[in-house]
């Protein structure tokens, strides 16, 4: 996937999404109760996704993000020479192929539908009547005679780059134009994903289409698009946000924009609890047992109490050194497709009977070490983890023959040997960084409510530890502050409670002024210390956003990492917003039984 980031050394290079956390997966309700529903919803909505989802079938469906960059147009360098071929590592099975040819697809396609692959969602550039990297779809998927035996969708990359010759445009009048093309281009196709008769179209960046008229604008534009596809003659579309946020609020806004479902594109970036958020070495097997526990559960909840299915993400790992470099790369490691099975088993638990699909990132991300693809590291190691979780029995594993390799071969000869060379070379990866851990421990049962008095009179100036604020003032009513920098925070007194007694935190208070971040409210988030945790970490973390009655309440039970952080509780930390010159009131932080 093509996004920019800029380093420190100003140089450009692509670069994941960012990734839910942990903090933002707060605000749920009761997690029995949502089992409950999901099972009456089980039970009663027996409307299943399988190709055109019909409605007796049960199963699951499992779809693959496919990044068509390896073909690029007669005497433009692309990626495998811009990255891949200097790396020590990944290294195709098929070579360095252009995949515009359709013989290479001759055997994608049975690899994939016979391990358990149901369909690809074609990474889709696309602005202003401009399309990029259209070719593996075009030319190579569309024209192999096998493509009958697999589904696909467009993944419209909706985000800009210097590859667009005009800005960006996603108006919707340039929507409305993209829709009657696509309608006839590809919505036409017999083996194009439908659910419920409606083709399937994913956006991967919401935020990007709400800087095109805001909540109204997209309300309307999209709402546009459905209707263009309703004259066109189908029964109207199925749209999927692929990288929105994942709040409460956000997964709301989604639905009042006209959004079918929500998934991601990876969870690459996401922390689990060893590791610091300015680690570049990330345990792939410690992401699985999180996003299995606790990120899955709980988005699938959310977007049940938000009538919002959730299409759980997976990811074959992530390694960006081909393209960022070995300083400013992020590597997951330990990603072997035992760990892959094991993470596509737990997203596979957490479907939605209404739209039962599961995404993998990718086929073939060579430049981010996401890959499905066979590989000369893991062979048919990852399709065969597929096949095993869904029950395929005769996966087709021919591979093609070194003429045949040679024949879709993008390189020339000297820089096959470049690569070859490469090969060998050393490849280091980063040591991770990692929090120390302490030890829970007993403390005597605290007599709660236990009550952090901001008011004049209350705890002392220099029991509060401000960072990127300003304490203007206390009165009866509380304490006034302002921010300062754009991640401030209140680090609370030291205080002694068992986690298990606390069941609800209230702020008694809120914010003051422009306090809109984008098109949503500003996010609180709240972290704590115990004595496992004792420094303040993104798994032990959640949000929410501030009530409008001034005292906004946060139930343990809807933090999915409050009981595995650890006892006792130690410190509170408060961050308000994210802006500043935003005024903040607080009187009380209360923990209560």
């Amino acid at each position: 996937m093509y996004t920019l980031k800029t380093f420190a050394s100003g140089v450009r290079v692509p670069s994941c999404p960012s990734s839910p956390s942990l903090l933002s997966l707060c605000g749920g309700e009761d997690m029995e109760r949502i089992s409950a529903v999901a099972a009456c919803v089980c039970l009663c909505a027996m409307m299943l996704v399988q190709g055109d989802c019909s409605a007796e079938q049960a199963k699951p469906m499992v779809g693959m993000y496919y990044f068509p960059g390896w073909c690029h147009p007669k005497g433009e360098q692309g990626e495998w020479q811009g990255a891949i071929i200097k790396a020590a590592t990944p290294r195709a099975l098929c070579g360095f192929y252009n995949d515009a040819d359709p013989k290479l697809w001759n055997y994608y396609v049975p690899w994939m539908s016979t391990h358990g692959i149901d369909f690809i969602a074609f990474d889709w550039y696309y602005n202003a009547e401009q399309e990029f990297l259209n070719g593996s779809l075009d030319s190579g998927y569309l024209k192999s005679p096998k493509n009958k035996d697999i589904k696909f969708c467009l993944h419209w990359c909706n985000h800009g780059g210097p590859w667009w010759k005009k800005p960006l445009d996603q108006s919707k009048s340039a929507i409305l134009t993209m829709t009657d093309s696509i309608c006839e281009k590809y919505f036409s196709k017999p083996n194009y994903l439908r659910i419920n008769g409606r083709p399937v179209f994913m956006i991967y960046e919401t935020n990007m289409l709400l800087s095109f008229g805001g909540i109204e604008g997209v309300r309307d534009s999209l709402a546009a698009m459905r209707a263009r596809a309703k004259e066109k003659g189908y029964p109207d579309l199925y749209l999927v946000a692929v990288y929105p946020g994942n709040s409460p609020d956000y997964l709301k806004m989604l639905k009042g924009l006209g959004f079918d479902a929500f998934c991601a594109y990876t969870y690459c970036w996401m922390r689990p609890a060893s590791v610091t958020w300015d680690t570049h070495n990330i345990p792939y097997a410690e992401l699985t047992d999180m996003l299995t526990k606790y990120v899955y559960p709980k988005l699938r909840q959310e977007g049940v109490k938000a009538g919002l299915p959730y299409w759980p993400s997976t990811f074959s790992g992530w390694d960006d050194r081909p393209r960022a470099g070995l300083e400013n790369a992020l590597v997951n490691t330990g990603n072997t497709p035992e760990q892959y099975a094991k993470m596509l088993k737990g997203a596979l638990k957490q479907v939605n009977p209404a739209s039962p699909v599961v995404m993998t990132e990718a086929w073939n991300e060579w430049g981010e070490g996401a890959c499905i693809e066979p590989s000369k590291e893991h062979g048919f190691g990852f399709l065969k983890a597929i096949a095993s979780v869904t029950g395929k029995s005769s996966p087709n594993e021919k591979v093609p023959t070194a003429e045949e390799i040679a024949s879709w071969n993008v390189l020339t000869p000297d820089e096959l040997k470049t690569a070859k060379e490469n090969e060998s070379k050393p490849w280091p990866i980063k040591e991770p960084k990692k929090y120390v851990f302490g030890k829970s421990y007993s403390v005597p049962k605290a007599k709660l409510p236990f009550v952090v008095n901001f008011e004049k009179g209350g705890m002392k100036d220099e029991e509060m530890t401000l960072v990127q604020m300003e304490l203007k003032g206390r009165t009866e009513e509380g304490a006034v502050f302002e921010t300062t920098g754009g991640d401030p925070c209140i680090i609370l007194p030291t205080v002694k409670v068992p986690m298990k007694q606390i069941k609800r935190i209230t702020i008694e208070g809120g914010l003051e002024g422009d306090v809109m971040e984008g098109f949503l409210p500003p996010r609180l988030q709240v972290y704590w210390a115990t004595g496992r945790m004792p420094e303040f970490a993104e798994f032990a973390s959640t949000a929410t956003t501030w009530s409008k009655n001034g005292k906004t309440f946060i139930q343990t039970v809807d933090i999915p990492t409050w009981k595995d952080t650890g006892t006792p509780l130690l410190r509170l930390r408060i961050d308000p917003c994210s802006k500043p010159g935003v005024k903040l009131h607080i009187r009380r932080v209360i923990l209560s039984d």
